[in-house]
């Protein structure tokens, strides 16, 4: 019973045992297998062949039209308004000389015509006195001619008297009447001042008169109150039967052919714009939303603000619009956007901003691998750079982003 017992226990046993060292022999005695090493992993990646060359990017910038010009619209006299022009409206287009406003003109011709007669009669008065005039200087001519012969009679009755053949009473009435034309003669010369005098007075007075006469012309030339050149009318502020006085402003009027456009540059870009010959003169590029034309406006840089923006350390610049007039619909308060050619740089290499790496490092594809340059970045435009150094012209440059990248990396290039 026993021995049973034990047979059952020691058998299971003996033959795990056994299939244990057979399983044990045949892993033993089986080939070896042939190792293999691991193929090196390629990236596929994208690159850019480097062209050297000259670039002069655009900085691209925003800002406002502006009036170049805008005048307060008054008259000059006061008065009714009788008429009113056709495009005197708000937002009314207007060509130089157009009739804006026109005031009563009744008391501005009476005065006219009055100023005219008065001038009239000066005038006459004035012909009056050169009349007295030439008649007192034919007189004195006169005059001294009688002189002249009154003195060769006083010096015929001398010779006379003294040889007994006149008596003294003749010569003495000789005498007083040579005296008494002599006295004319003084008279007519005193006379003559006067009236040389008179016609001096009187043509000041005409002079004085004229411009008078000019002053009252004007005020009626200005009851018709025309547009100074063409622009665009706003604010406007009257309509026929209005009373107006002297300055009161009717409306406003902006210069429809000096648009200019306000936009405001950093420190920096400003440097940039004033490098090498200056931003004045400088032309750059306008382009609004509101207008359908695919060609951009054309503007040239004239000036800079008049104060430096503290808030923001910038400075506003001025481009004035070039080829634009009343039929333009650009105004004043369009937001725009502006292109101006900003520093010129030479010898460089215009790639994507995804090329650099590590800030100032560049990856080149050579034989299949990447290999590291050291560049240095001039400036940023946009999603490109411009660098100079670390690349020849022909080289791939790397443009794909990726987190192995590193000298020796294997890529391929499709």
């Amino acid at each position: 019973m026993k021995m049973r017992l034990f047979l059952k226990i020691i058998i299971p046993i003996l033959v795990l045992v056994v299939a244990s060292v057979g399983a044990y022999a045949l892993v033993k005695s089986r080939p070896e297998p042939e190792r293999r090493a691991a193929p090196e992993k390629s990236w596929v990646v994208q690159t850019e062949i480097a062209k050297i060359g000259n670039e002069r990017p655009d900085l691209k910038l925003f800002g406002e039209v502006v009036a170049g010009r805008k005048v307060d619209l008054r008259p000059l006299v006061a008065g009714r308004i009788v008429e009113v022009g056709a495009g005197f409206l708000e937002g009314g287009v207007v060509r130089k000389g157009a009739l804006l406003v026109a005031i009563d003109p009744f008391d501005y011709e009476a005065d006219v015509a009055e100023r005219k007669a008065e001038l009239d009669e000066a005038r006459a008065r004035l012909q009056e006195y050169r009349a007295e005039l030439r008649g007192v200087k034919a007189l004195l001519k006169h005059d001294k001619t009688q002189i002249e012969i009154r003195r060769r009679d006083v010096a015929r009755r001398e010779k006379l008297r003294g040889s007994g053949a006149s008596s003294a009473k003749a010569l003495d009435d000789s005498r007083i009447a040579l005296i008494d034309n002599e006295q004319r003669v003084v008279d007519r010369e005193r006379a003559m001042s006067t009236w040389i005098s008179k016609i001096a007075q009187q043509e000041a007075a005409i002079a004085r008169l004229g411009v008078v006469l000019r002053r009252a012309e004007r005020d009626l030339e200005e009851t018709r109150l025309v547009a100074p050149f063409d622009g665009f009318l706003l604010n406007v502020e009257a309509e026929v039967g209005k009373r107006i006085g002297t300055g009161d402003r009717v409306a406003n009027l902006i210069d429809a052919g000096r648009l200019e456009v306000r936009f405001h540059v950093s420190n920096a870009k400003f440097a940039q714009l004033r490098a090498e010959e200056g931003y004045v003169g400088r032309t750059a590029r306008v382009f609004w939303r509101g207008e359908k034309k695919s060609k951009p406006f054309e503007a040239v840089l004239e000036r800079e603000g008049s104060e430096i923006e503290t808030a923001s350390g910038g400075v506003s610049l001025y481009a004035r619009l070039r080829g634009i007039g009343p039929e333009t619909t650009l105004r004043p308060g369009a937001f725009v956007r502006v292109e101006v050619a900003g520093q010129a740089y030479r010898n460089v290499v215009r790639l994507p901003e995804t090329a650099l790496y590590e800030g100032d490092t560049l990856y080149v594809v050579v034989d299949d691998r990447l290999e590291a340059r050291e560049t240095t970045v001039l400036t940023r435009i946009g999603t490109e750079i411009l660098v100079r150094g670390g690349v020849s012209a022909g080289d791939r440059v790397l443009t794909t982003r990726l987190a192995e990248v590193g000298t020796g990396v294997r890529v391929s290039v499709p």
